[in-house]
């Protein structure tokens, strides 16, 4: 009998998933046809991944599971009911101290000052709440690390304790891998008096909740839903828009604005992207109503965009540039603009991703 009873589960066990299996299909949206076009069991996996019945809760019941069972969610990520991190293991130590190397060599032929800021990422920050089985490197000792080897052209920027001493307000998103507004303002503070500047105190800007749902990249990845939603805030001058004009270039295309912030991608499924269109362009020139006379060169990671609404004041004219979409386009920063044409260069990431990327070698 409990043969029977076993061979019955059985069966009906592949019942079920070859059911699944034909509902994904018949339901699938797209050209069933198109998985026959180059990489065959890529293709499939995609097409089962967005078309896969209510994939979604499926991910979420994966990610209850992994935590009740080890604490931790997938994919390297950890959740307690306050938040989401991702952990970051270990780093590419040799990429990260090439990327320097390159710096280094290219503050040699630029008159600007020029100043790399590293920022931790909230790994880095929220180090202690993390359990002692989970590995993640030092960000600390990273960045240390990398600014010791700066040469003396090459000014460092400490971002890792203004953004510690703050942790217990709202500086990164509790479902993105990223820092929220008030994390950049925090970093800004202490960035511009340590390149010898004044800043502008909060009390000088109007605090707007421009979204209240929003749910990041490490959400989407785990639809973990024990924490909550995440706030998308702008900071806007009291005193009125420091903008007169954005232009951002990508490739042959050329986009004009009057505003840092884009309001359209709040509507979108990347509503971060309202800091200056998120990775979407190669180059940008902001035009400020600063009175300063100063031109800033702003050499990018993902961090940037939300820090850039504070330096506007400081400088009359600020040019950014992606190296990764530079280096996709087949072309450097010299190519693009003239470094010494600028009073000051800054480059601006996190940690993390500086040591991951590649393409430093657009200087």
């Amino acid at each position: 009998m409990k043969k029977t009873l076993n061979l019955i589960s059985i069966i009906g066990f592949f019942v079920i998933v070859v059911m699944l299996g034909g509902f994904t299909l018949f339901s699938a949206r797209g050209d069933l046809g198109s998985i026959f076009k180059g990489d065959l069991r890529a293709n499939a996996e995609n097409l089962t991944e967005s078309n896969f019945p209510l994939v979604t809760n499926w991910r979420s019941l994966h990610t209850l599971l992994s935590q009740a069972m080890t604490g931790t969610a997938t994919d390297g990520i950890y959740a307690d009911e306050e938040r989401l991190i991702r952990v970051y293991p270990e780093f590419d130590k040799s990429q990260a101290f090439s990327n320097v190397g390159r710096i280094n060599n290219f503050a040699k032929r630029v008159n600007a000052p020029i100043s790399l800021l590293l920022a931790p990422t909230a790994a880095g920050v929220y180090q202690a709440i993390l359990p002692d089985y989970i590995s993640n490197m030092d960000q600390l000792g990273l960045i240390n690390s990398l600014y010791y080897k700066l040469g003396k052209g090459v000014g460092s920027v400490d971002m890792f304790y203004p953004l510690y001493s703050a942790k217990d307000d709202y500086i990164y998103y509790r479902t993105s891998d990223c820092w929220t507004s008030l994390g950049a303002y925090y970093a800004y503070e202490d960035m511009i008096r340590q390149l010898g500047a004044v800043p502008f105190d909060l009390s000088n800007y109007d605090l707007e909740y421009a979204d209240d749902s929003y749910r990041g990249e490490l959400y989407q990845q785990l639809q973990y839903k024990s924490c909550d939603d995440d706030r998308i805030n702008l900071f806007r001058p009291k005193n009125g828009s420091t903008v007169k004009e954005v232009k951002l270039y990508s490739g042959d295309s050329e986009e004009t604005a009057r505003s840092v912030y884009f309001k359209s991608a709040l509507s979108s499924d990347k509503k971060n992207d309202v800091f200056l269109r998120g990775n979407s362009f190669t180059r940008a020139e902001i035009d400020t109503t600063s009175e300063s006379g100063l031109r800033l060169l702003l050499i990018k990671g993902d961090y940037a965009n939300t820090l850039v609404p504070f330096l506007l004041p400081h400088y009359e004219h600020i040019t950014i540039i992606d190296p990764d979409r530079l280096k996709a386009e087949g072309s450097t920063v010299s190519q693009t603009v003239d470094p010494n044409t600028y009073d000051r260069i800054l480059i601006m990431y996190d940690c993390v991703q500086f040591s991951q990327t590649n393409s430093f070698d657009i200087f």
